[in-house]
C-alpha cells in the first residue's frame, strides 16, 4: 500500500507571488521564459495557444514588486488592447484602475491625464510612438516594455519606431518580445532583436519535452480541389490577353521571359519603366499603361482562380467606381473588349468555384455534428469576406459575421474599434459561430473554442501561416483545414509557406548556436526567488519546480532535450556557462583565417576570465561605434503626422514641435528648410504659393534650403514638370535645394547638416548669393513658370525653357553646392552627379560605389560629410 497515494484526478499546480492572482497554472517551459526575461531583454518565441501571456503576467508582476516605473505592452490591434487590458486586471493583483487601455480611442489632449494615472499600459505602437515623439509621454519612466506580437518590429514599422525610440531614451530598460514567428530569415530575426534590444533568445518547440503534456491535437488537412471547365473556359481569353500584353512588354526590355507571372516581376517591370520615364524615353507612357493592364489583369486572374467568379466581379465593380471619379488608366481597363465579354458572362453563370461548395459542406457538416463550435474563415480579399458572409447567410444554424480592418477604400468601408471588439465578443459568446476574417483576425485572438480554422487559400508568409493555424487548439482538440485549388498560385504558395517555417526554426537555432544576439551578464541571486509553485497543499521554489519538471518530462517522453537557450541546460542553481565559439566556426567553411597560420593555438582552453574581457571590450567598442550626436532639431506642427519625426529620432536626434512661421524644419536657429513632396512642389507654383513662401525664407536671418522628395517622380507626377520647377526655384528664385527620395533620406539628410552644421552652413552661405529681386519680377518668374508647368502636366507639352534650362544648368547648380560644401573639384563633383541623382544619394552612399570615382585624397575630403563616418573612421 502507498503511503502517499496519487489522487485519482492530478492536481493541476499554480504560480505564487504576492503580485499575482491565484489560479495561474505553472508549466515548466513559461518558467524558464520567464526566467531568461527577468535575467535580460528577451524573445520569447513559443508556439500559438501554449500561454505567452501568462508568461507576461508572471514578468509584469515581478517588474512592479522590483519598480515603481511603469510598464507598457503594446498590440498591433484595438482588440487585442482590450483582450490584453481584460485579463492582466483578472490575473495581476492590483487595483484594475491602474491597467488601462491607451489608444487612439481617446484624444490626444486627455491622453496626459491617462497616462499620469496608469501603472499598466496596454497601448497600440501608434499611440506610443506619436506621443513620445510629441513629448506627451516620457519612456523613461518605463520599466518593461512589451511587444506582443514581435514580428512586426521591422522597417518601418511603429512597433520597430518604439524600440528606438525607448532604446533611446532608456537604454537600461528591459523589454520583452513575445510571438510564434519572429521572421524567416536571419536578417528578418536579427533586425527584430536589434530594433527590440534583445540580449537573449528563449524558443520553445510543440515538440519538446516540456510541452509534450500541453500540446493538444491539431489536424492539419490540405483540401484540394480541381477547377472545372466551365471556370476555365471564362478564364482563358483573359489569360490570351495578359500574355499578348506580357510579351509586347518584353519586346520592349521593360520586362524579362518568365515562366510565371508574379507581382514581384510586374513590379520590376513598372520600376524599369519608370527608369524610362525618367530618362525621357518616349517608349516609357506606352509601357506604363501595359504594365498598368498587366498588373490589373493578373489580380483579377488571381481573384477568379483562387477565390471564386463573385469576388472577380466585385474587383470589376469597385474598379468602375474608381474610374468614375477620374481614374483614367481604371476606366481604360474596364472598357476594354475582353474585360466587358467576362462581365456579361459571370452574371449568367453565377458563382461556381469549387471552394465555395467545399466551405458550404465543411461548415454544415460541423455544425451537425457539434452545434457549439466555432469556426474561423481566413482569407486575403475582402471581396471573398463580402461573398461568403452573402452566401452562408441562407443556412440554418449558421450565424455568420465578418471581421476586417478599419481602413475604408471606395464604397467598401472597415470596422471601426468599437465594432471589432463587439464582434469579437459576439463570437466568444456564441451569438455568431462563424467569423469571416481577414488578415486583422490572424494575430493573437483568445477564442478558446474555436475548434475548426478554414484557410481560403494559403498564405506565402511562414509568420501568418503559424498565426493563422495558431487560432484553433488553443485549449481543445482543433482542426485546420486549408483549400488549394490545383494548377493555381496555391500550390506554390503553400509549398513556400512550410519550407520558410522550416528555415525559420533552423536559422533560430543557428542564431543561438552562434552567438549573433549578445548576451548580458547573468543577474545575480535567484531572479525566480520571489516564485514559487504551490501543488496541493505543498509550496515549493520555482526553481526547484524547473529542474523537477525538465527532469520529469524528459524521462517520461523519452526526450533528450534540445538545448533551446544558453539557460536550458542549467540544473538547480548551477552557473551558466557559455561557450566560446571559435573564429573559425563565424566564417564560411573555405575562408582562411589569421588563426589558420599559427598550428600552436587553439581556442579550446580560452579562460572565462578572457572571454568576459573580450566581452566588455567589444561593448565598449560597439557603444563607441553607435554613439549619437546631441542635436536639436525643431518641427512645425504639421509635421506632427509624417515619419519624419521618427526617422530623426531613431537616428539620435532630440525632436521637438513648434508653430514656425516660415519653413518646416529649423536646424540649430540656422538652416531653416521648406519640406514638399514633388507633387506639393507643382501645385504650389500653380497657384503661386511657392514664390511667398520662398521670399519669406530669404527675408530670414537664417540659411533657406528647400528640400524635394521625389518619391512621385515617374508615378502620377510629371518628371519633366517636377524638373522644370526645380530649374525656377533654383535658377530664377536662388534658393539652394536638396533632393531626396523619401522621408527616411530626407532624414539622413537632416542628420548630415546637423552633423557638420558650422562647415555647411558657413559654405552653402558663401556659396549662395542673394541678390535683390523685386515683387514684380518674382512674380512674372512664376507666372511663366506656373503656365509651363500646367501645361506638362495637363497637356503633356515637353518643349519648355524651363526644363532645358534644368537639363543645361540645374545639374552644374548641385554639383557646384556639392563641391562648396565637401571642397571636392567641381570636374569630380560632375562625376558624381553623372553615377547619382542627388547630393543625398552621394553622401548616403558607401565606400565601394564612391571608390569608382573618387581617389583616395578625395574620399578624405568628403568623407567626413557621409552618413555613418563616424563608423568609417574607425575602420
Amino acid at each position: 500500500m502507498l503511503l502517499n497515494p496519487r489522487p485519482k484526478e492530478p492536481l493541476m499546480p499554480t504560480m505564487i507571488h504576492p503580485l499575482l492572482q491565484e489560479g495561474v497554472e505553472a508549466r515548466g517551459y513559461q518558467v524558464r521564459a520567464l526566467r531568461n526575461a527577468l535575467t535580460a531583454s528577451c524573445l520569447m518565441v513559443m508556439p500559438t495557444g501554449f500561454g505567452k501571456t501568462a508568461v507576461q503576467w508572471m514578468l509584469m508582476a515581478e517588474t512592479l514588486r522590483l519598480s515603481n516605473k511603469k510598464i507598457i505592452l503594446i498590440a498591433p490591434t484595438t482588440g487585442l488592447v482590450d483582450q490584453q487590458q481584460r485579463m492582466a486586471r483578472e490575473m495581476i493583483n492590483i487595483d484594475p484602475k491602474l491597467i488601462v487601455r491607451y489608444t487612439g480611442e481617446t484624444p490626444p489632449n486627455k491622453r496626459r491625464a491617462l497616462w499620469d494615472s496608469g501603472q499598466i499600459l496596454m497601448a497600440t505602437s501608434q499611440v506610443i510612438r506619436n506621443d513620445a515623439i510629441n513629448g506627451i509621454i516620457a519612456l523613461e519612466d518605463v520599466a518593461l516594455l512589451i511587444f506582443d506580437e514581435a514580428h512586426h518590429a521591422t522597417g518601418n514599422h511603429p512597433y520597430a519606431q518604439v524600440g528606438d525610440l525607448f532604446l533611446t531614451a532608456n537604454p537600461d530598460g528591459y523589454t520583452l518580445g513575445a510571438t510564434a514567428s519572429p521572421g524567416t530569415t536571419k536578417a528578418s530575426i536579427l533586425e527584430v532583436a536589434k530594433r527590440l534590444g534583445i540580449d537573449r533568445l528563449d524558443i520553445s518547440k510543440r515538440n519538446e519535452a516540456m510541452l509534450k503534456p500541453y500540446a493538444v491535437e491539431l489536424q492539419n488537412d490540405i483540401v484540394p480541389v480541381d477547377l472545372p471547365d466551365t471556370l476555365k473556359t471564362l478564364i482563358y481569353p483573359l489569360q490570351e490577353y495578359q500574355a499578348t500584353e506580357v510579351e509586347t512588354l518584353q519586346r520592349m526590355g521593360f520586362m524579362a521571359p518568365v515562366k510565371n507571372l508574379t507581382s514581384k516581376i510586374i513590379t520590376d517591370a513598372q520600376q524599369s519603366v519608370s527608369r524610362a520615364i525618367s530618362r525621357r524615353d518616349a517608349r516609357g507612357y506606352n509601357a506604363a499603361r501595359k504594365v498598368s493592364d498587366v498588373r490589373r489583369m493578373h489580380m483579377l486572374l488571381d481573384l477568379l482562380k483562387t477565390q471564386g467568379v463573385i469576388p472577380a466581379t466585385l474587383f470589376l465593380d469597385k474598379a468602375e467606381d474608381e474610374g468614375r471619379t477620374g481614374g483614367r488608366g481604371t476606366n481604360r481597363f474596364i472598357a476594354k473588349p475582353v474585360i466587358h465579354s467576362f462581365r456579361k458572362a459571370a452574371e449568367t453563370l453565377g458563382e461556381i468555384h469549387p471552394k465555395v461548395n467545399q466551405v458550404v459542406d465543411m461548415i454544415t457538416n460541423r455544425l451537425k455534428q457539434n452545434p457549439n463550435s466555432r469556426i474561423l474563415i481566413f482569407t486575403e480579399y475582402r471581396y471573398t469576406v463580402q461573398n461568403l458572409n452573402l452566401l452562408l447567410k441562407n443556412i440554418d444554424s449558421v450565424k455568420v459575421a465578418p471581421f476586417i480592418g478599419q481602413a475604408s477604400s471606395g464604397k467598401q468601408k472597415g470596422m471601426t474599434q468599437k465594432e471589432q471588439l463587439t464582434r469579437l465578443e459576439e463570437f466568444r459568446s456564441g451569438e455568431v459561430n462563424v467569423l469571416v476574417a481577414t488578415s486583422v483576425g490572424e494575430e493573437g485572438l483568445d477564442v478558446p473554442s474555436a475548434d475548426l480554422v478554414l484557410m481560403y487559400e494559403p498564405v506565402p508568409s511562414a509568420i501568418r501561416a503559424i498565426q493563422r493555424r495558431g487560432r484553433t487548439a488553443r485549449q481543445s482538440s482543433g482542426t485546420v483545414k486549408t483549400l488549394i485549388a490545383r494548377n493555381t498560385r496555391d500550390e506554390f504558395v503553400n509549398n513556400a509557406a512550410k519550407a520558410r517555417e522550416r528555415r525559420m526554426y533552423k536559422n533560430l537555432e543557428e542564431i543561438q548556436r552562434m552567438g549573433r544576439i549578445p548576451l548580458r551578464e547573468p543577474a545575480s541571486g535567484d531572479v525566480l526567488s520571489s516564485f514559487s509553485v504551490k501543488l496541493g497543499d505543498n509550496q515549493i521554489p520555482a526553481e526547484k519546480f524547473l529542474a523537477i519538471e525538465q527532469e520529469r518530462l524528459n524521462l517520461e517522453y523519452q526526450i533528450i532535450q534540445e538545448e533551446t537557450s544558453i539557460d536550458s541546460i542549467e540544473q538547480n542553481n548551477a552557473p551558466v556557462k557559455h561557450t566560446a565559439i571559435a573564429a573559425k566556426d563565424k566564417r564560411p567553411r573555405n575562408q582562411t583565417g589569421l588563426d589558420d597560420f599559427f598550428q600552436d593555438v587553439t581556442t579550446e582552453n580560452i579562460s572565462r576570465e578572457r572571454e568576459i574581457s573580450v566581452s566588455k571590450a567589444t561593448k565598449e567598442v560597439i557603444q563607441t561605434l553607435s554613439q549619437t550626436i546631441d542635436m536639436n532639431v525643431i518641427l512645425d506642427h504639421r509635421e506632427a503626422s509624417s515619419t519624419l519625426s521618427a526617422y530623426l529620432t531613431s537616428l539620435g536626434m532630440s525632436v521637438r514641435f513648434e508653430n514656425l512661421e516660415t519653413g518646416d524644419i529649423l536646424l540649430t536657429q540656422e538652416i531653416l528648410i521648406e519640406r514638399k513632396t514633388s507633387r506639393d512642389l507643382l501645385t504650389s507654383i500653380i497657384d503661386q504659393r511657392l514664390f511667398k513662401q520662398c521670399q519669406r525664407m530669404r527675408q530670414s536671418s537664417n540659411q533657406p534650403i528647400l528640400l524635394i522628395e521625389l518619391g512621385e517622380i515617374g508615378n502620377s507626377v510629371h518628371p519633366n514638370a517636377v524638373l522644370g520647377a526645380l530649374a525656377h526655384v533654383t535658377l530664377d528664385l536662388g534658393i539652394p535645394i536638396l533632393t531626396a527620395k523619401d522621408s527616411m533620406e530626407s532624414a539622413h539628410l537632416i542628420f548630415l547638416i546637423a552633423k557638420n552644421n558650422q562647415n555647411f552652413s558657413t559654405k552653402l552661405r558663401d556659396h549662395v548669393k542673394y541678390y535683390p529681386i523685386d515683387e514684380k519680377t518674382v512674380q512674372m518668374h512664376c507666372s511663366n513658370a506656373a503656365k509651363e508647368i500646367d501645361a506638362m502636366v495637363n497637356q503633356g507639352d515637353d518643349s519648355n525653357s524651363l526644363l532645358a534650362r534644368w537639363n543645361t544648368e540645374g545639374k552644374n547648380k548641385q554639383a557646384a553646392i556639392l563641391s562648396k560644401i565637401t571642397d571636392l573639384d567641381l570636374a569630380i563633383s560632375l562625376e558624381l552627379f553623372d553615377e547619382f541623382d542627388s547630393i543625398v544619394e552621394i553622401l548616403t552612399s558607401d565606400q565601394v560605389a564612391l571608390s569608382k570615382i573618387l581617389n583616395a585624397d578625395n574620399w578624405q575630403l568628403i568623407q567626413p560629410y557621409l552618413y555613418g563616418s563616424e563608423k568609417l573612421s574607425h575602420q
